[in-house]
């Protein structure tokens, strides 16, 4: 299953504008989510996505590239059950992720 979501806001600035539209796959239990992959996820109800910076036992880190975005350094890691897209392609710039 795809999904077409619409960067919103500079956490992931310069790899992804706001406005920028990503195709995304939905995480299915055999999805392999890897260190720099772009992912989205819900968080206290709010849509982000962000950068996969580091896997380890407790979960995925995941990290804008904005200084001040909001992400694991605010919130910790994310259980894989709580991502629900990766990142496959940037349409604004027509490049693979």
């Amino acid at each position: 299953m795809f999904k077409l979501f619409r960067v919103e806001g500079y956490s992931l600035f310069p790899l992804l504008k706001e406005g920028e539209v990503v195709l995304c796959s939905k995480l299915f239990s055999f999805s392999t989510i890897k260190v720099n992959d772009i992912v989205v996820f819900k968080k206290n109800n709010v849509v982000m996505i962000k950068k996969v910076k580091e896997i380890n036992s407790k979960g995925y880190f995941v990290q804008g590239e904005n200084p001040d975005s909001i992400d694991s350094r605010n919130f910790g890691e994310l259980q894989k059950k709580e991502i629900l897209y990766k990142v496959l392609f940037n349409f604004t710039t027509y490049k693979f992720l």
